[in-house]
């Protein structure tokens, strides 16, 4: 018979009760370590029906994040 664990309520908290939605560019630098380990999680993330894939945008410069900006909500 499988058991299941159950998850941490801190990581219950960081990933549904705390989280915020983000609606501004941080002045941090990331580096394309960083990048490569977000994409390799968030690549496996589920969609409905797997009927909805991913697609991410990783920007940088400020003209990429000024040509970015209109497509994002106000």
């Amino acid at each position: 018979m499988t058991t299941l664990n159950a998850i941490p309520e801190t990581a219950l908290d960081q990933l549904f009760r705390k989280a915020r939605t983000v609606h501004a560019f941080k002045p941090v630098p990331i580096t394309d370590e960083l990048i490569h380990k977000l994409y390799d999680l968030v690549k496996w993330a589920p969609t409905a029906y797997n009927g909805q894939p991913g697609r991410y945008v990783f920007v940088r410069s400020e003209e990429a994040k000024a040509r970015l900006k209109p497509a994002v909500s106000a």
